[in-house]
């Protein structure tokens, strides 16, 4: 059984968007209000008021780094991610160090390419870039809808099922399981450490005992993909594992703490991120009636529409960066050394770059920064933009009066990873 956790309840229909008179003047007051998910209600209106007040702010408030910069206009999060003077390294994961023992959550984050020193990163990038070619990633579209079907042939009779539980969340997992060539009978065990993994994976709102969970499953992970891996080194297949153990023309492959921590990192990112896309999606649409009746209606503009719902309401709203030289940034002088907070959501919603930022329009078909941008842009995006189209179609396909069962959703009370937690939803 996946643990309980906390959320906050949030209406479907959205509350009337503060105004920006009634928010405070102080761009760290709004930013406590930002993290805070008690108090701060629709993230969206707080982005905006931050952006309005200091567009690029060093931040002195609890829950981030003292003296990090907080980035939240499109051109200056674009900005930073493409500058090879931002990046990710050892020191960014530290603050995953829970109790300051690098336990095993700890390390397996500091083995991930996410946050290896520049030189490593870039290696070890280039070797994962195999397994995420468009002959690898092919076969992902007809896998998703496979699942897809059978999910909903689980409860399309019942009239009712909280998306999340039943379709957003076990539809990535087994797609990317099948992907990885994780056995059937793993991913029953898998999809709990998946959840506990990323429950400690949110430095601003994990608890002891969360953290203490994410220390079991990364161990659980370790010993699982060290088998796994060595039994694809002696008998490679046509999976991601077996293209993560062959080395490359030039004879390099990954090492072994490598090619586990990758395994881990495409499980979570292929997954996790990839079900609360899907709540985001829902949402969005519930909200904007009219854009769901179009979508519905038209299978055509499923693909395009997935960018707009990607730009509205992103999985992962924050990451960081270290600073390696004095950066200028929107006219401020970011010192080497310092930690910029890369803010996506705030950055997708900034009206410098979108027309209206705040209305879902299926057919502006964006470039926005859902996946980052630069040297790490999203690995797995074609994964996860194939996962949202076609979970999306089967679901308005076989479902077409889909509607919310209640007024509320219960959203998770993170701000970096940003998704729904229970979705009720009925259907005629």
């Amino acid at each position: 059984m996946r643990s309980a956790a906390p959320g906050v309840e949030h209406r479907f229909v959205p509350e009337p968007a503060p105004e920006p008179v009634a928010l405070p003047d102080d761009p760290d007051a709004v930013l406590r209000l930002i993290l805070d998910p008690e108090t701060r209600g629709e993230l969206y209106p707080l982005y905006r008021r931050l952006r309005a007040l200091a567009p690029v702010h060093q931040a002195s408030v609890s829950g981030l780094p003292d003296g990090c910069w907080v980035l939240t206009s499109y051109a200056a999060v674009d900005r930073v991610a493409r500058s090879a003077s931002a990046v990710n390294d050892p020191r960014t994961a530290k603050v995953f160090d829970h109790d300051g023992k690098a336990g095993p959550f700890s390390r397996m984050l500091a083995n991930s390419m996410l946050f290896l020193e520049k030189p490593d990163h870039d290696r070890v990038r280039r070797l994962v870039y195999r397994a995420f070619t468009p002959r690898a990633v092919a076969p992902l579209g007809a896998l998703t809808e496979a699942v897809a079907h059978e999910l909903l042939d689980a409860v399309e009779a019942r009239k009712e099922m909280d998306f999340v539980s039943a379709f957003a969340y076990p539809l990535p997992i087994r797609a990317i399981c099948q992907l990885l060539g994780i056995p059937a009978d793993a991913q029953h065990e898998i999809e709990q450490w998946t959840w506990d993994f990323a429950r400690a994976g949110d430095p601003m709102s994990v608890t002891p005992e969360a953290a203490a969970r994410g220390d079991v499953a990364a161990e659980a992970f370790h010993d699982l993909f060290a088998r796994l891996l060595a039994e694809r080194r002696a008998h490679p297949g046509g999976d991601i594992m077996s293209v993560l153990t062959t080395p490359d023309v030039d004879g390099e492959r990954l090492s072994l703490e490598e090619a586990i921590a990758t395994c881990v990192l495409l499980l979570q990112a292929g997954h996790e991120t990839t079900a609360d896309l899907l709540g985001n999606a829902l949402v969005a649409l519930f909200r904007h009636p009219d854009e769901l009746r179009s979508l519905r209606n038209n299978a055509d503009a499923t693909r395009p529409a997935v960018e707009e719902l990607l730009r509205y309401d992103c999985s992962v709203q924050m990451s960081m960066r270290i600073v390696t030289d004095d950066l200028d940034v929107e006219g401020k002088m970011i010192p080497a050394g310092s930690l910029a907070a890369l803010v996506y959501g705030a950055a997708n919603h900034d009206p410098a770059r979108f027309a209206e930022p705040d209305r879902l329009d299926l057919r502006r078909n964006p470039t926005h920064l859902a996946f980052s941008v630069g040297a790490y842009y999203c690995l797995g995006n074609a994964l996860a933009r194939t996962e949202l189209a076609s979970g999306l179609r089967v679901l308005l396909d076989r479902l077409p009066r889909i509607a919310p069962d209640g007024d509320t959703f219960v959203q998770r009370p993170s701000m970096r990873m940003h998704g729904a937690l229970h979705l009720p939803v009925h259907w005629t």
